[in-house]
């Protein structure tokens, strides 16, 4: 049976609740696959075109404006998500849009960004908002374009996987106030089987040397296990196991992926990294995939766990307004993530990868015996 539409609820004594905030937003997210891409020709209107990035344009109207979840989203670059959902992913069109038929489920405990967080029906796909401006001007002016293209050429990237952004740019009340975000982007969930039961470990890896108030001036005692898992994690004892073949191959794409990521001068990125155990996941071995890759999941050298990885939050473009006075003010203090410039992160992400990377001289030395 469908869901009910929540803007039919006469319970508006509930508007500001959580669960209703929850539904109105959900479905007007929903709402906005509903309706098919259609071709270049359905797209007319020169302020929304089909492959690169809608104009920044924001609008007014009395019959929007009141509006405090109930937004009118449209999806950017339509069909440039949809050519790199079916060429370069082959994500299956049905299944993709049978998970916004569902309702979304939120998300909690993903870190301190002030985000929203929902999960579509089997947990395929995360939808975040946006809500920093230099973030969404960032994604709009420069990245969706440069993403786009670096896509095409370089399918094996571990950047995540953005299959739509959704926008609304009619002036509204839930943004007035703060609590209803315009701007989603949608990302395929390479960690969508994750169950701690099932010995599954993840880390949101970044450079340790750079002062961090949301993993420094915590004090431990407040930061429940929820928390810190969203924070930026060192992997202590733990290291990524490969063969020297796996590692050259996973050192290529950091290296191409970050160089990406100098030229349109992002910072504060990090690697969300998954590991399970192959004993007690026997469902999810490389074998049943196509091929062995860092998203399907790559088995490690001696053969006990399978990693999956990719590159998550690189909308901090240092030329946007806000992230230049956080940067001039960051002067005052010890060197932050958000205050370096995109060369110098990225040689510290690469220094901290080759840290966490270790091909076992023995069992390179019995591979190569049996070769």
């Amino acid at each position: 049976m469908a869901d009910r539409n929540p803007l039919e609820d006469h319970h508006w004594y509930s508007v500001f609740s959580k669960g209703y905030k929850t539904r109105v937003i959900t479905h007007s997210i929903r709402r906005a696959f509903q309706e098919s891409l259609g071709t270049e020709e359905d797209y007319p209107d020169p302020k929304w075109p089909p492959y690169s990035a809608p104009l920044i344009i924001r609008t007014f109207s009395f019959s929007k404006f009141f509006r405090l979840y109930d937004l009118p989203f449209k999806r950017a670059a339509p069909l440039l998500f949809q050519r790199l959902r079916s060429d370069q992913w082959s994500i299956d069109d049905n299944h993709y849009h049978n998970q916004f038929e569902q309702q979304l489920t939120p998300v909690g405990g993903l870190g301190f960004s002030g985000s929203l967080f929902f999960f579509t029906e089997d947990h395929s796909y995360i939808v975040k908002s946006v809500s920093r401006r230099f973030e969404y001007t960032f994604l709009y002016t420069q990245c969706i374009e440069a993403y786009g293209k670096y896509i095409k050429s370089n399918p094996s990237s571990l950047l995540c996987r953005m299959t739509d952004v959704l926008f609304c740019f009619d002036r509204h009340l839930g943004g007035v106030l703060g609590i209803s975000p315009s701007h989603y982007v949608v990302m395929e969930n390479m960690l969508k089987e994750m169950d701690a039961e099932k010995g599954w470990v993840k880390w949101d890896l970044k450079p340790q040397q750079f002062f961090e108030p949301t993993r420094d001036l915590i004090p431990d005692q407040i930061k429940t296990e929820q928390t810190k898992s969203g924070l930026a994690d060192g992997m202590e004892d733990d290291r990524i196991i490969l063969t020297k073949e796996q590692r050259d191959e996973l050192w290529d794409l950091l290296k191409k992926d970050t160089e990406f990521l100098e030229e349109i001068e992002t910072i504060d990125y990090s690697l969300l990294l998954g590991r399970f155990p192959i004993s007690k996941n026997e469902d999810l071995k490389p074998s049943r995939f196509k091929h062995e890759n860092w998203i399907t999941g790559v088995r490690s050298a001696d053969g006990k766990y399978i990693y999956r990885a990719c590159i998550v939050d690189f909308l901090w473009n240092v030329n946007q307004s806000q992230a230049k006075i956080t940067r001039t003010a960051g002067k005052l203090l010890p060197e932050q993530t958000v205050t370096t410039e995109p060369g110098r992160y990225r040689r510290e992400f690469l220094s901290m990868m080759e840290e966490y990377i270790e091909v076992p001289e023995e069992l390179e030395a019995s591979l190569s015996g049996s070769s």
